[in-house]
């Protein structure tokens, strides 16, 4: 079962943060345990993204990059058993979302770069744990430093054009 996570979250930047803080502390040899965890992170950055987006056109140009980003990083993890979270990915804000403060929306973009970064390092530590490196790693490493480098504004890439039907967990 998919659960669309952008009804039930009341605060995505405290829990885009607990899921930050839940993936600095997990063992980079659990491969498994980092992927699902990069998951459920890549949910909350995007659900936090759209709201930021919502609330800024400075944010809403650079939420267009960071989409595309959203969706190969999503395409990669969901190759690797991690849609077993069953959280799907917010394809937009719900009708009845409520406009954020400037303020909130600044923080909500320097939260989604900041789990970037730790998605990076950790990444990048589960597959020097490797005795190969693999593509289930290697992608998403460089997925979430372009993620943030959209956000940041130092990435600019093609929009994102959804396959037909898209797939089921970008809803």
């Amino acid at each position: 079962m998919t659960v669309t996570a952008d009804r039930q979250v009341k605060d995505p930047c405290a829990w885009l943060s607990a899921v930050t803080h839940e993936l600095a502390d997990a063992h980079p040899a659990d491969t498994r345990a980092v992927l699902l965890t990069v998951w459920d992170g890549l949910v909350a950055a995007r659900l936090a993204g759209l709201h930021a987006a919502a609330a800024s056109p400075r944010w809403r140009a650079r939420q267009r990059h960071a989409e595309a980003v959203e969706f190969d990083l999503a395409v990669q993890l969901a190759r690797n058993c991690t849609i077993g979270t069953g959280l799907a990915i917010p394809a937009r804000l719900p009708g009845a979302a409520v406009a954020w403060p400037a303020e909130r929306a600044d923080a909500a973009v320097a939260a989604v770069v900041s789990f970037c970064g730790t998605a990076e390092a950790v990444l990048r530590r589960a597959g020097e744990l490797t005795a190969v490196w693999e593509d289930s790693l290697l992608g998403p490493v460089a997925l979430t430093r372009w993620l943030a480098d959209c956000w940041t504004g130092g990435h600019t890439g093609c929009p994102l054009r959804l396959p037909v039907p898209p797939p089921p967990w970008w809803r």
